[in-house]
């Protein structure tokens, strides 16, 4: 029973102290140059064929389907089938796509078949971005936010959530000062020449319009011939950006603090409200260690007899404890890119880059094995101060009877 709860009580305890630490996430997106490789991902995101909103593209993935939608797929296309198009793992053919079309006629919503304006693309952008390329996306959000805002950025926000699970802020936001700065700035500027000379031609028309104002409120946007035109019509453009830039905020809320009036998170009794609970599990898993410590007392009042019967009940079982601890972490490394393309790979829809699925691979491995390396330091103490006691009892003489 010791051994059990020893094992139990020490992953929990370096699942908690590391998981629940900001720091192990900004290591592991800063050793995998996520946010150097961030801008080119969501360019192939934003620039791919297939769109942002699976429903558009492919129905049988929307979420949140009626029950009455859900069982009609499962019925024509059968279980399995379904499974695979609704994780994104496989194109409905064009005889399963008429039997999804079939069920959406039938059982289906408004929601789940999104109509397209005439000033927006299939994922819902202005359509002037429609001739943006991946490198134009790329640099863009290069620009908007380089490589050390866009860390600063998100380390920030990682801070103040996990300010927030530990009970030391009521809130948790992430702070746009560095994207309105850019906005407002040269970078603001080059965006907008970037959006401009993606643009087809303009023509005489379009140019009308953007010069009069008869634009009904849409931003349009055309290429001019000449540097000439192009000065002309850039001031007018810039407004459109100016007033964007004034109504961004100092920042963006993550978590909203709770109602006026409401209590505050972990005053409640257990399960009032989730962070309450998860305070207390994390309370419970940090006492956990007690009680495979009374059981080691258990042993001592009911089993030790001498100091030599003492070392050796006591240094057996942490002996024990250490190395099957060393064993797990062992296993949990060998199985880990396993369980990751078996349970995770395997449900990432395909139309997003395979980047993605790399990058996700290597943080999961990074964020595990600090966890199971923190694991391994504990197993490897246990080990040593088991041997020791074990082989300290082989030197201490039995008190004669």
């Amino acid at each position: 029973m010791f051994v059990i709860t020893a094992v139990l009580a020490l992953w929990l305890t370096a699942f908690e102290r590391q998981l629940f630490n900001p720091q192990l996430y900004k290591d592991a997106l800063a050793q995998q140059h996520v946010y150097y490789q961030l801008p080119v991902i969501l360019g192939e995101i934003l620039t791919s064929n297939q769109p942002l909103n699976p429903c558009a593209g492919s129905p049988v993935t929307c979420e949140n389907i009626s029950p009455e939608l859900k069982t009609c797929y499962q019925q024509t296309l059968g279980n399995a089938r379904y499974d695979t198009l609704a994780n994104g793992q496989d194109q409905a053919s064009a005889a399963e796509q008429i039997l999804i079309q079939a069920c959406l006629n039938l059982h289906g919503t408004p929601s789940q078949t999104p109509t397209q304006g005439n000033s927006q693309n299939q994922n819902g952008m202005p359509a002037f971005m429609e001739t943006l390329t991946d490198a134009n996306w790329a640099t863009i959000i290069n620009l908007l936010l380089p490589p050390q805002d866009l860390q600063s950025m998100l380390e920030g926000g990682l801070d103040q959530t996990f300010a927030y699970l530990n009970g030391e802020r009521d809130t948790a936001s992430l702070s746009l000062v560095k994207l309105r700065e850019h906005l407002a700035g040269p970078a603001g500027s080059q965006i907008l020449l970037i959006l401009i000379h993606s643009q087809p031609a303009c023509s005489t028309e379009v140019l009308e319009k953007i010069i009069v104002g008869l634009t009904n409120g849409e931003l349009l946007l055309c290429n001019p011939l000449d540097d000439q035109t192009l000065s002309l019509i850039l001031p007018i453009l810039q407004e459109p950006l100016t007033s964007l830039v004034s109504k961004i905020p100092d920042e963006a809320t993550l978590i909203d603090p709770p109602p006026a009036g409401s209590p505050e998170p972990g005053s409640g009794p257990f399960g009032s409200d989730p962070i309450t609970s998860l305070r207390i599990v994390r309370q419970i898993i940090r006492l956990s260690p007690i009680l495979p410590l009374a059981f080691l007392l258990l042993i001592t009042s009911f089993g030790v007899r001498s100091f030599k019967s003492w070392l050796q009940w006591w240094g057996i079982p942490i002996l024990i404890t250490g190395l099957i601890t060393l064993g797990l972490a062992g296993i949990t490394m060998l199985t880990l890119k396993w369980g990751w393309n078996t349970f995770i790979a395997a449900h990432i829809p395909s139309y997003l880059p395979t980047a993605i699925t790399d990058i996700g691979r290597e943080v999961a491995i990074f964020i595990v094995g600090t966890v199971v390396r923190s694991a391994v330091i504990q197993a490897i103490i246990l080990i040593f101060v088991g041997l020791l006691a074990w082989a300290g009892s082989m030197f201490v003489k039995s008190r004669p009877a």
